[in-house]
């Protein structure tokens, strides 16, 4: 007996009550999609530490905090969603597709400014495999804060046919029916929220103030930040490193992949993805 094909989550072939059906669900995956980034403006909420205010606005801005910012998870691939906010890649877009595929614009202002004032830290985890290539305990933190963010955006048209060239593709058509089977939801990227990156590296004091024992000491930040996040970073000062368009949230099409034997769609409902931060009372 054959395995049941996957649908994705576009007919091919749609009669007149399918093409119904699917101008209704269009629809309200657009009407989220162009209306959530200006309804931050609503919810925003005061001042509070610096790494949670970032993920704050990340979330009101209906994307996925991703940290440490990463080229791990991007608009365009299929993601398997784990729940609470979390997914796992499944099938990746070849990135000269994506490349023509997505389109950028710049975050709303306030959003603009509440990411740009706030900043993070490098967790321990990194900073101890930095210092373990280094035999000795040389980097004291590293500190990261963002600029120039913007949204990365692919339109449903191009994300449907992204989502029907993978699964042509056998190995990524059969992990995702296997999933299906197993009742997970996969669901492709649809949009980012990226930003220029920039790192600065606190060294022991103890070290050259002149540079010359400081520059391996960077040189190994570099390379495991640039491990850590899959993407490249440039010096741009003596403790300073620059990463450009990392993406700092993630959002998932509404619709997911159904199996053809499927009755009803795969909707990606609100317990599955992140939620906004209430504003505390009296605001």
């Amino acid at each position: 007996m054959s395995n049941p094909r996957i649908r994705p989550t576009h007919p091919s072939r749609p009669g007149p009550i399918a093409r119904r059906r699917r101008q209704l669900r269009l629809a309200s995956v657009a009407i989220p999609i162009i209306l959530l980034v200006p309804g931050v403006y609503f919810v925003l909420t005061p001042p509070a530490p610096a790494e949670d205010e970032i993920e704050a606005v990340i979330k009101e801005a209906g994307f996925d905090p991703l940290v440490p910012p990463n080229r791990l998870r991007g608009p365009g691939a299929l993601y398997v969603v784990e729940g609470g906010g979390r997914y796992t890649k499944v099938c990746d877009a070849a990135p000269d597709l994506l490349q023509a595929k997505i389109h950028k614009s710049p975050t709303p202002g306030q959003v603009h400014d509440r990411l740009e004032s706030g900043g993070f830290s490098v967790g321990g985890k990194l900073l101890n495999s930095i210092n373990t290539t280094l035999g000795a305990t040389r980097v004291i933190s590293i500190e990261y804060t963002l600029a120039d963010p913007s949204i990365s955006e692919i339109s449903l048209s191009d994300l449907a046919e992204i989502e029907d060239g993978l699964l042509r593709q056998k190995s990524c058509d059969e992990t995702v029916q296997r999933l299906l089977k197993a009742n997970k939801k996969v669901c492709s990227g649809a949009a980012a929220l990226s930003a220029t990156t920039r790192y600065r590296v606190h060294v022991d004091s103890k070290l050259d103030a002149g540079g010359d024992s400081r520059a391996p000491v960077l040189s190994a930040a570099q390379k495991a930040i640039e491990e850590h996040t899959q993407s490249q970073t440039r010096s741009t000062g003596t403790d300073e490193l620059a990463g450009e368009n990392l993406f700092y949230g993630i959002q998932l099409s509404t619709f997911c992949i159904t199996l053809d034997t499927a009755t009803e769609p795969s909707v990606l409902t609100n317990s599955d993805t992140p939620q906004p931060t209430n504003p505390p009372k009296g605001t």
